[in-house]
């Protein structure tokens, strides 16, 4: 209630009136923010209306809108992962049906014609396995990776690819729940490439513009870089340090310029010939043409050498005259194969033959010619043009090259087209190091051994010769493997020649009455003979079945002298995937191949077990998602509380306070109304 300070005798009219509007206008103030506070039915309604609980607001209100995005998040990834877990069912039950396809498809209660019905209906399986992996949930595809926007897999060359990648879709679930929410096909159905790993070590040399981030010697100093070395060069007993800064270098030629370049300025003479030459590399280890009487070693004044110079591989020995090169085993730089080098660069252990190699991928087939100004890079980009789906790979230890086939269902290889250079470069995918336990998928080569008498019991050796081989003239020998010959296409060609050299024939390459090779051509064991017969070289298997897996029974032959037989390649590349078997199921039942049925049956077993695990994987994030989810609702719950309890408006408390400034203010106004009445008069 306005009223004229007590200590005021006399007070203006004007004052006085001033007193009584600022009481007014403060009770009316009040009654406006507590009416709308009552109307909106909130305490504060803009930061001003208490600063400090507003400012704890807004940290409630980003929190819980964080916390609404975030149950999104949440609710989409289980709902994808839900899909998963049902797409993944469907893939599970389609394998066993494939099982029981296989295994009631062996055996006498099944014939050709019933196997070929059987092939239709994997078929229809095949195209329901390719539904499931390919199903999207909201548009994002589920067996993709990262690359959602895409189909997982499609029919290519007569098998299908896979054109996702190896990531997966990562969205914000909160703290602890780094992990995609879509999986990669190979959770589902197994591998998604196959390759032909090198077999050579390139043995890559060095070059002016090798980086020294490929160097691997003594001290890796890949992503470390270089810092100083001091050169310590002694002519004629009388010594000079030379200190040399090569944190700039980024190539080895850089570091031939920069060392040769110091140690010509602060001792001229100290090498031999103009520059540049003095300081050069050979192989994969620097060289030093010091002049006569002359010394030359490199942080040699220190106790212990640098880390430049051990990496660089030149501490531990001293250039003169006579000993430019450093020959010490252990300081080869070893520099990695890189996208860049060219195939003149390398050295594989057999000198590199150039030339056309042959690529075959199912049906198709391509060649690329090689010479020695071609990168790897451009050997990788001469592949991809061919289309394929074949790549040239760095192997993972930098010292050779892989050819990796993407296509599930098809069979790749990679030939001599006249020539080594597949051979020389390692990628040939049938060579004589081969291991038999390649060949056939997988399945390797069954010899006949220790087969025993089914009447005496008793070891019985007729029974564990393999095959026979009859020369163009009608000449005979039988060939009888054991374990010790069955370990790589060089033991079983050993073995045969072993044969052959037993039975009387002279064995020799391009000399002899015959052999047992490998061509410069198509991939396959070559048998011929030179023996000038008017027949064709043949194979007749006797037990077991290694004539067939060594694809002597379905080989080519030609007649003349020599008389050839060269092999079916079964030491080709594939990948092992679900599709995959189910293909060789299919192909099997059209060709009432009863042995082929039961590979592909066994194989089965596994993909069950690989989709299980990706079911327990995907059923794993759900649950770990559902948890997170029940946490936030909880804390969402408790910030909700807390916001309530600083911005909701107390209605009694307010109806009160509404009620006491109703009455303050229609005092105020009574009071007013009655001071502002008096005169001068009045007061005298």
């Amino acid at each position: 209630m306005s009223s004229i300070p007590a200590n005021l005798s006399r007070v203006p009219t004007f004052l006085a009136s001033q007193i009584s509007l600022r009481g007014l206008t403060t009770t009316n103030a009040s009654l406006a923010r507590l009416q709308q506070q009552l109307t909106t039915g909130l305490r504060i309604n803009q930061p001003s209306d208490d600063p400090i609980a507003g400012s704890l607001i807004s940290l409630l209100d980003t929190s819980l809108e964080t916390a609404t995005q975030r149950s999104r998040n949440l609710n989409h990834a289980t709902s994808v992962l839900n899909t998963i877990d049902t797409e993944l069912g469907s893939i599970s039950a389609l394998i066993l049906d494939a099982k029981e396809i296989a295994s009631s498809q062996v055996g006498i209660g099944s014939d050709a014609a019933t196997r070929a019905e059987q092939a239709t209906i994997v078929s229809s399986l095949i195209d329901e396995l390719v539904l499931a992996v390919n199903s999207d949930f909201a548009g994002i595809s589920l067996f993709s990776g990262g690359r959602t926007g895409v189909r997982p897999i499609e029919f290519f060359h007569g098998g299908y690819r896979y054109n996702g990648d190896q990531g997966g879709l990562r969205t914000d679930l909160g703290p602890g729940l780094d992990f995609p929410i879509t999986l990669t096909a190979d959770r589902a159905i197994g591998s998604l490439s196959s390759r032909v790993e090198g077999s050579v070590d390139l043995d890559r040399q060095l070059t002016a513009g090798t980086l020294i981030s490929d160097l691997r010697g003594p001290a890796n100093i890949a992503g470390d870089g270089l810092d100083s070395l001091t050169v310590t060069v002694d002519v004629a007993g009388t010594p000079t340090d030379v200190l040399v800064d090569l944190s700039n270098a980024r190539t080895v030629g850089d570091v031939t310029t920069k060392i040769e370049a110091e140690i010509r300025n602060a001792v001229p003479g100290a090498l031999t010939g103009a520059f540049p030459g003095g300081v050069t590399f050979t192989g994969d280890r620097f060289q030093i043409n010091a002049a006569a009487t002359v010394t030359i070693t490199f942080d040699s004044t220190t106790a212990t050498p640098g880390r430049t110079a051990r990496a660089l591989g030149l501490d531990s020995f001293s250039f003169d005259n006579a000993d430019a090169t450093n020959p010490a085993p252990g300081v080869s730089l070893n520099p990695r194969i890189s996208p860049s080098t060219r195939l003149g660069d390398l050295n594989p252990a057999t000198a590199l033959d150039y030339g056309d190699i042959v690529f075959t991928n199912g049906s198709q087939s391509g060649t690329v010619t090689t010479d020695p100004n071609m990168t790897i890079s451009e050997l990788q980009q001469a592949l991809e043009r061919l289309d394929l789906g074949l790549n040239v790979e760095i192997s993972e230890n930098g010292d050779g090259i892989d050819v990796v086939s993407e296509i599930s269902g098809v069979r790749a290889s990679v030939e001599e087209g006249g020539g080594l250079a597949a051979t020389t470069l390692g990628i040939r995918s049938f060579n004589t190091t081969t291991s038999l336990t390649d060949f056939n998928d997988g399945r390797g080569v069954a010899i006949a051994d220790g087969a025993i008498d089914p009447i005496s019991g008793l070891p019985d050796a007729s029974r564990n010769v393999d095959f026979e081989i009859t020369a163009s003239d009608g000449t005979t020998f039988q060939v009888d493997l054991t374990p010790a010959d069955a370990t790589s296409v060089q033991s079983v060609l050993d073995a045969i020649n072993a044969e052959a050299a037993a039975a009387g024939l002279t064995v020799g390459n391009g000399a002899g009455e015959f052999q047992a090779a490998l061509t410069t051509g198509q991939n396959g064991i070559l048998i011929e003979d030179r023996l000038g017969g008017a027949g064709a070289v043949q194979v007749t298997s006797l037990n077991g079945f290694a004539a067939e897996d060594l694809g002597l029974l379905s080989g080519t032959s030609t007649t003349g002298n020599p008389a050839q037989l060269i092999g079916e390649d079964r030491a080709t590349v594939r990948v092992d995937s679900l599709i995959t078997t189910l293909l060789d199921l299919r192909r099997a039942l059209e060709t009432d191949d009863q042995r082929g049925i039961t590979f592909a049956g066994e194989k089965l077993e596994a993909e069950v077990d690989r989709v299980v695990a990706a079911r327990a994987l995907a059923g794993g994030r759900a649950r770990r998602i559902e948890s997170s989810r029940t946490r936030l609702e909880d804390r969402v719950l408790l910030d909700e509380q807390v916001k309530s309890n600083l911005q909701d408006l107390d209605f009694i408390e307010a109806s009160t306070r509404f009620s006491q400034l109703q009455t303050q203010l229609q005092a105020s106004l009574t009071a007013t109304a009655q001071v502002s009445q008096l005169s001068l008069l009045n007061f005298l």
